[in-house]
């Protein structure tokens, strides 16, 4: 499948320049015909995938292993969002007094900081690693870890203003001294290259919501084999232990196991229709290939950073080229706020792209637009044009 024919598959780009994937995804015609069979046989009373649904879980759990490079269909735990993954990793670790979490709170979603947070009621001491400008300073992160280390957490793409984050010597830091490596790849996954195995990353969360083009309410968890067992999950429920040839809504033993994998995680049931069409979309996905999509959505990117600076703008722009991803942020970051910058001719230049049926977002005073395997050259003209109007 190429581009073109991909754009034509995802009627929310072709009835307006929709570049806010940093935001919400926008549903193929395929996945929202997968959801929509799903929720008719709910409003119908007919048997849905829930009848066989061990095969069915673990065929979507396997093909969002592939696209991050995971060893197997199990290291994959099907959440509700990116922040019950984050937290569920969290909270399934035993900490005690004395020990430490390593971050960049600047550069974070909040909801990658107020579980950390919390935990200073524990003792637990937060080292808040300063960004190098506006990007994650990889040599300070990497010296703040130590032995006393128990979680390093980091984006793959920052919440702000949406530069990669060079994984893997962060993780290799935390393989030497034991720590587990958790990443928020909610603005990566589906858009942009992870490998959790050439990384070093021991856990992996996301929502479906962004760049995987699914819906609310659903997420993934990945875990390596060598911590699974290794976490407590805060919450089990029947889909986390292991389970006899009984049906599943009985109580087989007091005497419980934990699944031994990244299933454990996995405790009330299951969201059906977002994983119905979420299956759609990783087809979707693995067949264009997500090196591909990648360096299309980063290109037209470029394209636009270009085009923006060209004429004066303050464009972000990340101090290593291979750091710059699918996302293009104009402004200058806390210069604002989540509805308009501070700077009026911004947001005029907001206002003009609206009427131009431009769908963007607006992050810590940061106009925000988002590529992906839908775009074309056509949406990175539309917003040069409403600039040049």
């Amino acid at each position: 499948m190429d581009f073109a024919t991909a754009r034509q598959q995802f009627p929310a780009a072709l009835n307006q320049t929709y570049l806010n994937v940093g935001s919400k995804s926008v549903l193929s015609n395929a996945a929202h015909a997968a959801a929509m069979e799903s929720i008719g046989l709910t409003w119908m009373g007919t048997d849905d995938k829930s009848s066989d649904n061990e095969a069915f879980l673990q065929q979507v759990r396997g093909k969002f292993a592939r696209l991050i490079g995971a060893a197997g269909a199990n290291d994959i735990a099907f959440t509700k969002n990116v922040t019950e993954g984050l937290n569920a990793v969290a909270s399934a670790m035993d900490f005690s007094a004395g020990d430490n979490v390593v971050l960049c709170a600047e550069l974070e979603h909040p909801n990658n900081v107020y579980l950390w947070l919390a935990l200073r009621a524990k003792g637990v001491e937060l080292r808040l690693v300063p960004p190098r400008g506006d990007c994650i300073n990889e040599e300070a992160f990497v010296a703040a870890i130590d032995r006393h280390t128990r979680i390093a957490t980091v984006s793959s793409v920052t919440f702000t203003p949406g530069y990669r984050t060079r994984l893997q010597p962060i993780g290799q830091a935390c393989r030497k001294v034991g720590a587990l490596f958790l990443v928020d790849a909610v603005q990566s996954a589906g858009v942009l290259e992870v490998d959790v195995q050439r990384d070093c990353i021991d856990a992996l969360a996301t929502s479906t919501s962004k760049g995987l083009l699914g819906m609310f309410g659903l997420g993934f968890l990945y875990v390596s084999p060598a911590w699974a067992q290794r976490l407590t999950p805060a919450a089990i429920g029947r889909y986390s232990v292991v389970r006899g040839a009984g049906h599943q809504s009985e109580l087989e033993s007091f005497d419980y196991q934990l699944l031994p994998d990244a299933r454990r995680f996995e405790a009330g049931n299951y969201n059906w229709p977002a994983i119905a069409a979420i299956e759609a979309s990783l087809d979707s996905l693995l067949a264009l290939g997500i090196a591909r999509i990648d360096a299309h959505a980063s290109g037209l990117a470029a394209e636009l950073r270009d085009g923006l600076e060209a004429v004066g703008l303050p464009v972000c722009r990340a101090p290593r080229r291979e750091l710059d991803s699918h996302l293009v942020t104009v402004g200058r970051m806390g210069e604002g706020d989540g509805y308009s910058s501070s700077d009026p001719v911004l947001n005029a230049f907001a206002a003009r792209l609206r009427e131009a049926h431009v769908k963007f977002n607006v992050r810590r005073g940061l106009l925000r637009f988002g590529f992906h395997c839908y775009s074309s050259a056509d949406d990175v003209n539309v917003v040069l044009s409403a600039l040049r109007a």
